[in-house]
C-alpha cells in the first residue's frame, strides 16, 4: 500500500487543485477495462509527436489484449506543459504512477533523490547486455541503472551539399574529417551567392568542446574546480575563430536548433551542423533532395571519433510504486525485448531518432528503408558508438564557454586572456552555488 502522509488540510486542497488542473490538460488513451480484480500499472507518457503517440498507445493495446496478460496497463498521455506541475503535485501526495518517461538530464537527480528504482535486477540482463556501450552510459548511476533507455537523438550530425562539393572539384562521397579539411573545404565552396560552412555552435557547444577538451567537460568530474584553462579549449578557440574572421563562414547565429540543415537544404551553406533530426527535415521538407545532400561525424582536430552529445527518452519506474516487477517487465515488454516492435517505433520516426539497442540497429539496416539510406547507416556506424550524455550542471557553467568563444571571435580578446576570465568566472560560481561534490552522477 501506498504511505499515508499526514499532510496539513491546506497543502492537500492546493495539491488536489493542482493535480485536477493538470489531469485536465491530459489525454487518456482509450483501453478495455480492467477485470475485477486485476492489478492495474499507471503508466504516464509525455504527449509528443501524434506518429510518437501512436506507437505508445499501440503498446498499450497490444499488451491489455493478450489473453495470458499477467496485468493490465492504464496508460495516461499528458501534455509537456502539464507534466512538471502534474508530476510534483502528485509526488507530494505520493500518488505517482508506477511507470514515467524520464529524461536522460534529470534519471540521475531523481534516482539520488529517491524517487526512482534501480532497474538492473527487475529487468532481464540479455535487454541491458543489448544496449549500446554509450546508451548504458545514460542510465548508470554507480552501479544502478535507473532507467531503460528508450530513444537517442545525437545533436551533432555535419549535413553537406554533395552537388555543391561536385561544383568545386570536391568528392561528394569524401566529407572532411579534420578541422584542417573542413577549413580547405570551406574556403573552396564559398561563393557570393553561399557560405562555405555554418559552425554556429550555441546548440551543439557541448560536443565540440567535449571532444577537443580531452573527452571532458568545463567542470572536473567532483565538480570542485572549473576545467576550462587546457590546450584543447585554446585549440577549439582558435578553430573557431578562424571561421568567424575569414569570410567563409555565416556570421548569423542560428534561430532554431534544425536551422543548420536548412541552411544546407536553401543553399545558404555548403556544409553546416545539426542533429539527427535533421534527417527527418530532409525526408518530410524536401524529398526531392534526399540523395543531393550527405551526412557525416563532425571533423576533429586530428580526425578522431567526435563525441556528440545527445538528448533522448527513457522509462522509469517510480520508487513507491505497488508493483515494481511489473512495471519493469512492462517497460521491457516495450523496448527491451522483442526487435521489430521497436523497430518500428523508429521507421514512424522517419529515422529522425536512434535506437539504444545493438540488435535493433542491425535489424533496421538490414530489414528497412535505412538498408538503403546510407545517412542512416552512417550515422549509426560513425556517429551512435560515440554519443555522450549531455552536461547535467548549470547552463551558466556552459554559458561562460559560449562567452569565452563569443569574446575571443567577435571581440577580439586574445585566448590566453579570455579563458583566463572563464575559468574565474567559472570557478566563482561553484563556490557562489556550492556545486562541489554534487555531481549526482558521482555520487
Amino acid at each position: 500500500m501506498k504511505r499515508v502522509l499526514s499532510l496539513v488540510l491546506v497543502l492537500m486542497m492546493a495539491m488536489s487543485l493542482t493535480l485536477t488542473a493538470a489531469v485536465a490538460e491530459t489525454t487518456i488513451a482509450e483501453a478495455p477495462p480492467a477485470k475485477d480484480g486485476e492489478t492495474v500499472v499507471e503508466f504516464w507518457c509525455q504527449m509528443f509527436e501524434g506518429w510518437n503517440q501512436d506507437w505508445v498507445t499501440h503498446q498499450v493495446y497490444s499488451w491489455n489484449a493478450r489473453e495470458d496478460r499477467p496485468f493490465y496497463v492504464k496508460l495516461t498521455l499528458v501534455d509537456g506543459a502539464a507534466l512538471a506541475e502534474m508530476t510534483a503535485a502528485a509526488r507530494a501526495a505520493d500518488t505517482m504512477p508506477d511507470v514515467i518517461n524520464g529524461s536522460y538530464g534529470n534519471v540521475a537527480n531523481d534516482y539520488n533523490n529517491g524517487y526512482i528504482l534501480d532497474l538492473k535486477q527487475l529487468i532481464p540482463q540479455s535487454s541491458w547486455d543489448d544496449l549500446l556501450d554509450s546508451a548504458r552510459e545514460f542510465i548508470t548511476v554507480g552501479d544502478a541503472y535507473v532507467a531503460y533507455p528508450w530513444m537517442l537523438e545525437p545533436a551533432v550530425v555535419m549535413y553537406y551539399d554533395k552537388d555543391a562539393f561536385a561544383e568545386v572539384g570536391l568528392d561528394p562521397d569524401s566529407p572532411p574529417t579534420t578541422w584542417e579539411e573542413l577549413v580547405e573545404y570551406a574556403k573552396l565552396l564559398t561563393t557570393p551567392d553561399r557560405f562555405g560552412v555554418d559552425v554556429d555552435l550555441t546548440y551543439n557547444f557541448w560536443g565540440w568542446m567535449y571532444t577537443a577538451n580531452d573527452n571532458q567537460y568545463l567542470l572536473t568530474d567532483d565538480w570542485s574546480s572549473a576545467n576550462i584553462d587546457s590546450q584543447g579549449m585554446r585549440d577549439l578557440a582558435e578553430f573557431y575563430r578562424s571561421f568567424r574572421n575569414d569570410g567563409y563562414a555565416s556570421q548569423t547565429p542560428l534561430k532554431f536548433q534544425n536551422e543548420g540543415v536548412y541552411a544546407v537544404l536553401e543553399g545558404r551553406s555548403a556544409i553546416a551542423f545539426s542533429g539527427s533530426w535533421g534527417v527527418g527535415g530532409i525526408n518530410t521538407d524536401y524529398p526531392e533532395k534526399i540523395n543531393s545532400i550527405g551526412v557525416a561525424a563532425a571533423p576533429t582536430k586530428d580526425g578522431s571519433p567526435f563525441r556528440s552529445t545527445s538528448g533522448g527518452w527513457s522509462f522509469v519506474v517510480d520508487a513507491h510504486s505497488d508493483h515494481p516487477q511489473e512495471s519493469a517487465d512492462f517497460i521491457n515488454y516495450m523496448l527491451g525485448s522483442t526487435v521489430e516492435n521497436v523497430a518500428d517505433f523508429f521507421v514512424a520516426a522517419n529515422f529522425s531518432k536512434f535506437t539504444t539497442r545493438k540488435s535493433v540497429a542491425e535489424y533496421l539496416v538490414a530489414n528497412t528503408a535505412a538498408s538503403t539510406d546510407e545517412r542512416i547507416q552512417t550515422i549509426q556506424s560513425d556517429i551512435m558508438p560515440y554519443v555522450i550524455a549531455e552536461p547535467i550542471y548549470p547552463w551558466e557553467i556552459t554559458q561562460y564557454g559560449l562567452n569565452m568563444l563569443a569574446s575571443v571571435s567577435v571581440d577580439g580578446v586574445p585566448i590566453d586572456d579570455a579563458i583566463a576570465e572563464a575559468d574565474k568566472l567559472i570557478n566563482a560560481y561553484i563556490s557562489d552555488n556550492g556545486l562541489a561534490g554534487k555531481n549526482p552522477k558521482a555520487q
